[in-house]
C-alpha cells in the first residue's frame, strides 16, 4: 500500500514540476500584457473604450429598429449599421487584445439609457431613432475618430481611427438624410403617409 501512494505522490510530483514553468510562462505572459495595455496613452485608452461602446450602443440600437420599424428605409440603415459595426468592432478588439487592454462589454450609462427610450418608443420610433443611434451617436463618433486620427500616441490606434474614420462619415451622411425624412414625417414614422 506504501509503495502505491509513493508512486502516487512521486507522479504528482513531476507533473507539479512540468507544468510549473507552463503555468509561470503563462502568468509572465498575461503581465506582460496588462503591462502593455496600461502603457497606452490614456486618450489612446479612451478613445478605444469610446469606440467600442458607440459600436454596441449603434448594433443594439439597430436591433430594435429592426423589430420595431415599419419602414424600409430605417431597416436598411439599421442592416447596415449591423454589419458595418460588427466588423468594425471585431477588428477593435483584435486591436485591443493586441495591446493587452481590454474593453468594455457594454454601451455606457447614457447609452443604456437611450436605448430603454427607444424600446418603450411607441410611433416616434423611427424618428427617435434616426435621431439618437443615427445623427446624434454618429455626430459623436466622427469627432472622436477625427480626433483619434489625428491625436493618438500608439501608431496601431491612430491608424485604426484613420481606416474606418470615412465609414463613420458616411453613416453619419446617412443618418442626417433619415433625420431630415423623419422630422417631416408627422407621426414621426416613416410608413406614416405626409399630408
Amino acid at each position: 500500500m506504501r509503495i502505491k501512494h509513493r508512486g502516487a505522490v512521486l507522479a504528482l510530483s513531476i507533473a507539479t514540476c512540468l507544468a510549473t514553468p507552463w503555468a509561470f510562462a503563462q502568468s509572465q505572459a498575461a503581465r506582460a500584457s496588462e503591462q502593455q495595455g496600461q502603457k497606452l496613452d490614456t486618450k489612446d485608452r479612451d478613445f478605444l473604450d469610446d469606440a467600442a461602446r458607440a459600436g454596441l450602443f449603434e448594433m443594439e440600437g439597430s436591433k430594435l429598429a429592426q423589430k420595431k420599424s415599419g419602414s424600409a428605409d430605417i431597416k436598411a440603415f439599421a442592416d447596415r449599421m449591423i454589419k458595418d459595426h460588427g466588423e468594425m468592432s471585431q477588428q477593435l478588439a483584435a486591436l485591443a487584445k493586441s495591446k493587452g487592454y481590454q474593453l468594455p462589454g457594454e454601451p455606457g450609462a447614457t447609452q443604456k439609457l437611450e436605448l430603454k427610450a427607444l424600446e418603450v418608443a411607441d410611433t416616434s420610433f423611427d424618428t427617435k431613432y434616426a435621431e439618437r443611434i443615427g445623427a446624434n451617436a454618429h455626430t459623436h463618433v466622427v469627432n472622436v475618430f477625427a480626433a483619434a486620427a489625428k491625436d493618438a500616441k500608439d501608431p496601431d490606434v491612430k491608424e485604426f481611427a484613420k481606416k474606418y474614420l470615412p465609414m463613420m462619415k458616411e453613416h453619419l451622411r446617412l443618418a442626417e438624410g433619415l433625420e431630415a425624412r423623419a422630422a417631416r414625417a408627422p407621426s414621426g414614422r416613416f410608413d406614416t403617409p405626409a399630408r
